[in-house]
């Protein structure tokens, strides 16, 4: 079987360039490096290429806003990872892949983006290609967890997930998709049986454990949720996120808030950087995030609950590790086929928690009956 080519849109930022790394480590795969800086891509690809030899690795212009050089940078590709924060282009690189005739994967945080692929559907049918959306931790994983636990219960009735981190924030770009979502900042949260709008008075308070410790989290929109009451008769389903430190939550966040009402995108460059010297000087020095879905239902009668724990020392990896182990399914032809699919929603659930935790996720899940208490890893 000839080798696949994958081009890493962005693929020299700070997840572009794990996943391009664990690409190379996990898969046969050649990979472009690709965005509208080619000296950096070169730069990185030099790397690449000393640490994977065998000619596996080139760097290539493409720029999302340029419609022509995606063409040409995706006509010698099988399929674009779109790794960038550029996600005011979303259908342009969409639309580019579809009419090159290559497959698709984006790690786009932002929720409008949904809609956008969602108009493309029969585009992308009819060019019988496979696009997925929504991939890596969050969006990524809600779904996969909620999906792993569902055989513990006969009866499925609450999945809550929530996530805190600790990271640093190597530039502006990194947080622009986290900002952009401030000044429209909605959530729905599926709750004793129907869907509601949150408000901050909707706060969780979560046990993380060390480092991270108990911290009130925030819902949050995620699309991917949405068929899942449906899927296993849930009362309550919802995803909530911890803020980062007093700085950001109170003055970055608030600012941010503000501005964008007065106009959208007003002093973004600025909210980012603020943002990132928060991040960067107030967080904690001790690095990790953690994924957990508490859940509830019954099991031949009696009550149960789950608690599944997935953590990692840097956000980076815990956003590329998923990705792989999605592109991992991909290349074997598990889910390569035509349509738009979320990542949370296509994967087979059990093998890729066991690939995350191969690559280095550490993974418990406890469960808890009535007269018994199992822990331990999956």
């Amino acid at each position: 079987m000839k080798t696949k080519t994958i081009l890493i849109l962005g693929g020299y930022g700070g997840t572009g360039r794990v996943i391009s790394r664990m690409l190379l480590k996990e898969t046969d795969v050649d990979i472009i490096i690709a965005g509208r800086h080619i000296n950096k891509a070169e730069e990185l690809a030099s790397q690449l290429i000393k640490e994977f030899p065998g000619k596996r690795v080139l760097a290539r212009y493409a720029d999302a806003s340029d419609y022509e050089s995606l063409v040409a940078a995706f006509k010698v590709v099988s399929m674009v990872i779109v790794a960038s924060t550029t996600t005011r282009y979303v259908k342009q690189v969409a639309q580019a892949a579809i009419d090159v005739g290559i497959d698709y994967l984006d790690i786009h945080y932002q929720q409008n983006t949904v809609p956008i692929l969602n108009a493309l559907t029969s585009s992308i049918k009819e060019a019988g290609r496979c696009f997925i959306t929504q991939a890596g931790f969050h969006p990524g994983l809600p779904s996969v967890f909620v999906r792993y636990v569902a055989p513990n219960f006969d009866r499925y009735k609450k999945a809550v997930i929530s996530t805190a981190m600790n990271t640093r924030i190597e530039n502006t770009e990194s947080v622009y998709e986290i900002l952009d979502e401030i000044g429209d900042w909605k959530a729905d949260i599926f709750k004793d049986g129907k869907w509601k709008r949150a408000d901050y008075n909707d706060v969780n308070k979560v046990d993380f454990g060390l480092p991270l410790g108990v911290r009130s989290c925030y819902p949050l929109q995620m699309e991917e949720i949405r068929p899942l009451p449906e899927m296993f008769g849930l009362n309550e389903v919802g995803v909530y996120v911890a803020g980062f430190n007093w700085f950001v939550d109170f003055i970055v966040f608030p600012l941010a808030f503000i501005l964008f009402k007065i106009r959208k995108g007003l002093g973004r460059h600025f909210v980012a950087s603020l943002m990132v010297r928060g991040i960067n000087s107030f967080s904690s020095s001790q690095q990790g995030v953690s994924f957990v879905l508490e859940a509830e239902g019954e099991k031949e009668g009696k009550p149960v609950k789950v608690r599944l724990v997935a953590e990692y020392n840097d956000v980076y990896y815990f956003t590329a590790i998923p990705v792989v182990a999605c592109i991992a399914q991909y290349l074997d032809g598990s889910i390569a086929k035509p349509g738009l699919w979320m990542m949370g929603h296509v994967v087979d659930p059990v093998r890729l928690m066991n690939d995350m935790e191969r690559m280095g996720i550490k993974i418990q899940m406890e469960v808890t009956e009535r007269n018994r208490n199992t822990k331990g890893g999956i």
